[in-house]
């Protein structure tokens, strides 16, 4: 007698949420305007950013043959898909404090519908395998930085940024095994990730000023020290501390789990009462 072969199961669930962001707070994060701001910014950029990270793996989904690659990759666009939805709700906890995070987010999507006229396939998706690197990176840093987190003063803002960390994590080999599976090659890898990095933190920067423009917070020189030095000081540096684990993308034989998150995740799947 033989044994039926099994059908894999995804390497991760994809939750269903349901956030409602309104009656929040507007200086949520430590109650300063630079840091409530900046994820305010990184917020606007999910909405069309994960459309087109879905998009760019779509386009070569029929040519992965592994069972088990191929329900990652529905899992995958699951749960970036429930991402791109509550980052979307984030905007009525924007517009209840007239912050205009719709502008941004068209300015996003302008920005990808560029990208992806002037790109091929495999460009796009390497680009999409930079920015996950980005994305996993800055959610694994959050996940270890109780320092930072326990100043998110509104519980459902901790709640949803917690949880996309935890997914980030979660799914941050899928486009890079697609990639390597498809089309492989070191030098546009890591080449999209150069551009992609110029490109991220331009944008990024430009978003920031506008948002303390807007709200009469550009000359709040307090705040500017505050925000600085959480994102860029020596030691404990929010980006500071991205920088290893950026430059290691650039070795020949990386791959995303060399970077071992998953106790972190579940303890924080145990922590938030997820599967």
């Amino acid at each position: 007698m033989t044994a039926k072969p099994t059908t894999p199961t995804a390497s991760f669930p994809v939750r269903r949420m349901d956030f409602s962001f309104s009656q929040g707070q507007k200086f949520w994060f430590a109650g300063d305007p630079f840091l409530s701001h900046f994820m305010n910014n990184l917020s606007s950029l999910f909405p069309y950013g994960e459309k087109f990270f879905v998009d760019s793996v779509r386009a070569v989904r029929e040519k992965v043959s592994e069972p088990q690659l191929k329900k990652d990759i529905s899992a995958f666009i699951g749960q970036e898909a429930m991402h791109s939805k509550e980052h979307a709700a984030y905007n009525d906890y924007a517009a209840e404090h007239d912050i205009d995070l719709e502008t941004l987010e068209l300015r996003i999507k302008v920005l990808l519908e560029w990208v992806t006229k002037i790109t091929t396939k495999k460009q796009r998706l390497a680009a999409t395998c930079a920015l996950e690197h980005f994305t996993a990176t800055m959610a694994e840093q959050l996940l270890q930085r109780e320092d930072l987190t326990t100043q998110m003063n509104d519980p459902k803002l901790y709640q949803l940024w917690m949880w996309h960390a935890i997914e980030e994590n979660e799914h941050k080999a899928v486009c890079y095994d697609v990639y390597q599976k498809v089309y492989g090659g070191y030098f546009t890898r890591v080449g999209m990730m150069a551009i992609s990095t110029v490109v991220f933190f331009s944008v990024i920067g430009w978003f920031q000023l506008h948002l303390l423009r807007k709200d009469g917070q550009l000359l709040n020189w307090r705040s500017w020290g505050k925000g600085l030095k959480m994102l860029f000081g020596p030691r404990n540096g929010f980006l500071t501390k991205l920088i290893p684990s950026y430059l290691d993308y650039y070795r020949p034989g990386f791959h995303p789990f060399d970077h071992d998150s998953k106790a972190l995740e579940q303890r924080w799947r145990q922590r938030l009462g997820f599967n």
